[in-house]
């Protein structure tokens, strides 16, 4: 290709975010990675510093700033930040939904304002599994959603319901509407654990030889993704002609709409904790006990359960990726290998830099 294309990402250095940027950037590709610092880590970006990656420290809700980026004339805008984790959204339910949809109506609106310099990005928007209702069969794009009056911890489903609506009303009318990413359970290393995120949690507390405490009976059921193949999915959809060939890249290019990303490593919370623990015996270290606590005296009194959730990739299969998941033993070995959490968990605002649920 001629020169190197460009990406804005924003959310860059949360964990979903420095994932892409990284892969991108292993690709040739530049990015502009937009970042408030307030949950993100510029650590989790070193192994791509470089001539082809500019770190901007800025508010992606700040319409002057992004203006100012979308000059540069990136070829893709990918949207990846928002509050994220059960303990950061029943936190502030009302003020997690007030900031998710300002950051959505905030990118759409930057880019409709940039369309008359000549810049049409494809738009790849962060949501998440929860817009789905509550059933025990897979889901599928088609599937029943929640409604976007919502309380407590399903105000996020709802923000990020709203985030596609906004995204779909000012962009698609004068082109293509961007993708919805509805994320499925993303995890790997360097997953913050204080928000909630259960993989981390565990593997930090195995590390240290604390309890796993294990949210009621632990019978929920999860489906997992390794965050590197989630990564190289987005980026086969950002730039479908930098990493696929002919008919695949036209297929990513024409995708518009909801896209479910996500891997097939289903397992409930109980036999997660049972494979975090069995990669600790591995290492030698001492094993830790299984405790099973009321996540409504643990987390909060307003907390509520998702009790299952598989996806359907029948689509994402379709397009040509999600070809090769990772297990949930590998998902744990190479996170239990590598994870470190970024920054020391008391230090963590509540702003989480990009979504994995």
């Amino acid at each position: 290709m001629q020169g190197p294309q460009t990406a804005l990402v924003t959310g860059a250095a949360g964990f979903v975010g420095a994932a892409v940027t990284r892969r991108l950037i292993a690709a040739g590709v530049r990015v502009i990675a937009l970042d408030d610092l307030s949950a993100g880590d510029v650590a989790r970006l070193e192994s791509a510093r470089g001539e082809l990656l500019e770190i901007v420290e800025g508010d992606a809700s700040d319409r002057a700033l992004l203006a100012g980026l979308l000059d540069a004339q990136p070829e893709v805008v990918i949207h990846l930040a928002g509050r994220v984790g059960v303990r950061t959204v029943l936190s502030d339910p009302e003020l997690c939904e007030r900031e998710n949809i300002e950051l959505g109506e905030a990118v759409a609106g930057a880019i409709a304002h940039s369309w008359p310099r000549g810049n049409r990005p494809r738009v790849l928007s962060a949501s998440t599994s929860e817009v789905y209702a509550e059933s025990a069969a897979p889901l599928s794009e088609a599937s029943d959603l929640r409604g976007l009056a919502a309380s407590g911890r399903w105000r996020y489903a709802a923000s990020k319901l709203a985030c596609e609506e906004a995204l779909d009303r000012v962009l698609g009318p004068a082109g293509p509407r961007p993708v919805h990413l509805r994320f499925f359970n993303v995890v790997g290393p360097g997953q913050d654990g204080a928000s909630g995120m259960v993989l981390p949690r565990f593997i930090e507390a195995a590390r240290s030889g604390a309890p796993l405490t294990i949210h009621g009976r632990g019978s929920s059921v999860r489906t997992f993704a390794h965050v590197d193949a989630v990564a190289d999915d987005i980026a086969a959809l950002a730039l479908p002609d930098r990493f696929s060939g002919p008919p695949q890249a036209a297929r990513l290019a024409g995708y518009q709409g909801p896209l479910n990303v996500g891997g097939t490593a289903r397992s409930t919370v109980l036999e997660l904790a049972h494979e975090v623990a069995r990669a600790a015996s591995r290492r030698g270290l001492a094993p830790s006990p299984l405790v099973h606590v009321d996540p409504r005296l643990a987390v909060s009194p307003r907390f509520d359960e998702v009790l299952h959730r598989v996806p359907d990739l029948s689509r994402l299969r379709g397009l040509g990726l999600g070809l090769a998941p990772w297990t949930l033993a590998e998902i744990v070995e190479d996170t239990f290998a590598r994870h470190a959490t970024p920054r020391a968990a008391e230090a963590l605002a509540p702003l989480c830099a990009s979504p994995a649920s």
